[in-house]
């Protein structure tokens, strides 16, 4: 046994049978005989009495457990056991000759003689930790306990030592282990607790003291007190945590939660602890554990998951949040039978903003617009930014479909477009188009909603852009025919249902024929011969139209060079490219190339036509793909120019060979004379360039001599002929290269 102790009830019972005998031998010693008569008898019985009293006595003193003694007042020692023996090496006749203290290490006497003192003089039991001397002069620590003994109007004192030298190494060892784990703690910025439940006080370390900086020293404080010092919203969290563990419902204690900073401030803890003491019932005595600030790291998480859920430039919800949010306020309209509208916002002709003045002036535009429309709604709305120029908003607790809140909100949006915003030194102005869609009568979940949010804003760019829509069963009814459409036409490449029609480009000065468009149609299987108007945007959005233009180049060259046998080497051929196509240049290039050499034309008779509004999109990208065209041989033309936004000055520095006079402009000009001064002015500005002119649209006689008069070069339009499929081509105009006369 190594835990040090005081006598157990056994031992006082030993001592307590001992202390009589003891007493009974004084006593006899001092009794006289009564009869000298009989004295021989009486001594001869009295000495076989204390004899078996004193083998009695001698077996209880042996059995005591560790070194028993007594000695008088005056330090005379009386009785000791063999185990007094064994422990100093000592003698019997040794230990007889010494007094008491002399069985006491020198740098415990005096403490011990203060122990002794105490035992006689104040009659009360005294225990004391000192180290018994041995015969070689060493000293074992033990636990020493001194109890008085009064006999005869006489003090003695029975002493009781208990080696303690294993249960002093062990107290050594988990002193060693408490240190080297302060260490650790410290070093790892743990904070040590115990948490004594019947007393329901917890004890802090210096750790603890540190992490909320306080002074570092420990602490005992009522539980109730630790507690309030967590955040009011972690409260409960904790609570159910403590009593998981407590209960054993848990096999450990887990929990973070705040607490509050000496400097006033909140700081994360995670806490660890488990129960480590039980009483027989299995109610939970104590529970131990460490806490650790992890503020740094919940932060860290916080901010993680605000840039996953924001837009990174405008700080709205992104399309992760507002899914979520979409989610949250359907549950609540089903809940309480109320209504919202999911919106749809998409930037009208952002992108040539965002190409001709930078992406850094799109960005900050981007900034504005989101201010804006985060202004035309209340707080418990959602404004997001799907990405590029698309926003969605989610109008909440609307009263149902007659509610004109929404309509109220869009009538906001649009005029807050509309005014000037400075960025930088520039006012700029963009507008919007916007898609609505009500719940629950336009969807019931959010991927319903948003799709048909989205056909609406569709459905308002088709209308003129800078508006919004409501959704209704009609758009739908238009959106699954675009997806028909753009199913349709995948099978149409397969199918070689795609056919091209040529329009002939004429010189205006002698009626020659110059060149010919190419322009492709489609030859559906149910709805017959489709005009580009009527699936060339779905082949956009579905990227179809890459793969299309590659076939209209090889086609259109093929057909060149068949026709250049009876119409010239100098004839001709010129062909739309698209957004999807200039996307990827190097694939635009390898095709332009590959066209041109498989056919064995020659570059200079293929002209390339791209608009204005097209070319000014990334114009870097787009000049460096122009110059690698140019070096090919290839011709370039500014197509519907005078529509776009943009500076002239690219004109100066791009490989351009002509430009096409807008069809807008050619309707009325010799009605108007606006229109008449704007084409005269083009003329003149790409004669001064070095430029060819095309006028596009020429339908009628008095056009034609306007522009003549005009000093245009070329024309295109029904004044000449329409497009025509191939065999109407070739037999027009075989061999020729003046047009017939028109009917």
């Amino acid at each position: 046994d190594r835990v040090p102790r005081r006598l157990d009830a056994a031992q006082r019972s030993a001592l307590a049978n001992l202390a009589t005998l003891a007493v009974a031998r004084l006593e006899a010693r001092t009794a006289s005989v009564p009869d000298a008569a009989g004295a021989a008898d009486g001594v001869q019985e009295l000495q076989e009495q204390l004899a078996r009293e004193r083998q009695f006595a001698d077996a209880v003193i042996q059995s005591i457990p560790g070194a028993f003694f007594l000695f008088s007042r005056e330090g005379e020692m009386l009785r000791w056991n063999a185990r007094l023996e064994a422990a100093t090496g000592y003698t019997g006749l040794e230990i007889a000759a010494m007094r008491p203290l002399d069985l006491v290490h020198p740098a415990d006497r005096a403490a011990a003689e203060a122990a002794i003192r105490e035992v006689v003089e104040q009659g009360r039991e005294v225990s004391l930790e000192a180290r018994m001397a041995d015969k070689g002069g060493a000293g074992r620590p033990y636990l020493f306990t001194g109890r008085p003994l009064r006999v005869a109007g006489e003090t003695y004192v029975m002493g009781f030592g208990r080696d303690i030298s294993e249960w002093k190494r062990a107290e050594e060892r988990t002193f060693r282990a408490k240190e080297r784990l302060d260490l650790a703690l410290t070093g790892s910025r743990l904070a040590l607790w115990d948490w004594d439940l019947r007393a329901n006080r917890v004890y802090f370390n210096e750790g603890w003291a540190a992490m909320l900086g306080g002074e570092k020293r420990e602490s005992t404080i009522a539980w109730e007190e630790a507690r309030r010092g967590i955040h009011p919203d972690d409260a409960n969290l904790h609570e159910a945590a403590v009593a998981n563990a407590v209960q054993g419902v848990s096999e450990a204690f887990e929990c973070e939660y705040r607490v509050r900073h000496a400097s006033g401030d909140w700081i994360w803890v995670h806490a660890r602890g488990k129960v480590t003491q039980r009483d027989e019932g299995g109610r939970a005595l104590r529970m131990t554990g460490t806490s650790t600030d992890v503020t740094k790291r919940k932060e860290a998480e916080e901010r993680a998951e605000y840039l996953a859920t924001r837009d990174a430039l405008t700080g709205l919800p992104n399309r992760v949040l507002l899914h979520d949010r979409l989610e949250q306020g359907i549950v609540n309209a089903a809940r309480h039978r109320t209504g919202f509208a999911f919106m749809f916002i998409d930037l009208d002709r952002f992108k040539t903003i965002n190409d001709s003045l930078g992406h850094d002036v799109g960005d900050e535009l981007l900034k504005r617009v989101a201010a804006r429309l985060t202004a035309c709604v209340r707080a418990s709305d959602t404004v997001a930014r799907l990405g590029g120029d698309e926003f969605a908003v989610i109008l909440e607790n609307l009263r149902g479909p007659d509610d004109d809140g929404a309509q109220q909100v869009a009538d906001k949006m649009i005029a807050a477009m509309a005014a000037p915003m400075l960025v930088g030194s520039q006012h700029l102005t963009t507008s919007c188009s916007i898609g609505i869609s009500l719940y629950p009568g336009d969807g019931r979940d959010s991927a319903t909603l948003m799709k048909h949010a989205d056909v609406a804003m569709y459905y308002a760019k088709e209308k003129g852009r800078n508006n919004y829509r409501f959704f209704s069963a009609e758009m739908n009814q238009r959106a699954q025919e675009r997806l028909s459409i753009e199913n349709y036409l995948r099978l149409a490449l397969r199918r070689n249902e795609l056919v091209l029609h040529y329009q002939p480009r004429v010189r205006m000065a002698d009626g020659a024929l110059t060149g010919m468009e190419a322009l492709v149609r489609w030859t559906h299987p149910r709805r017959g011969l489709l005009a580009p108007g009527k699936f060339i945007e779905v082949a956009e959005d579905s990227g179809l139209i890459v793969p299309i233009g590659e076939w209209v180049l090889e086609r259109a060259c093929r057909q060149l060079r068949d026709w250049q046998r009876t119409l010239g080497r100098d004839f001709r051929l010129s062909v739309n490219l698209s957004v999807g196509q200039l996307a990827d240049a190097d694939r635009l290039y390898r095709a332009v190339e590959g066209a041109v050499r498989d056919a064995g034309i020659d570059p200079g008779c293929l002209e390339l036509e791209l608009t204005e509004s097209l070319l000014m999109h990334n114009l870097g990208e787009k000049a460096a793909l122009l110059h690698r065209l140019g070096e090919l041989g290839v011709g370039i033309s500014i197509d519907d120019f005078g529509t776009g936004y943009s500076s002239l000055s690219y004109l100066k520095t791009l490989p351009v060979d002509a430009i096409k006079i807008d069809s807008s402009f050619v309707r009325d000009i010799g009605l108007d004379a606006n229109d008449e001064a704007i084409v005269s002015a083009i003329i003149a500005m790409a004669h001064s360039l070095r430029l060819g002119v095309i006028a596009e649209g020429v339908e009628t006689a008095a056009q034609f001599a306007a522009l003549k008069a005009l000093g245009c070069d070329e024309y295109q339009g029904f004044h000449a002929s329409p497009a025509l499929p191939p065999g109407e081509f070739e037999s027009r105009f075989a061999g020729k290269r003046e047009p017939l006369p028109r009917p």
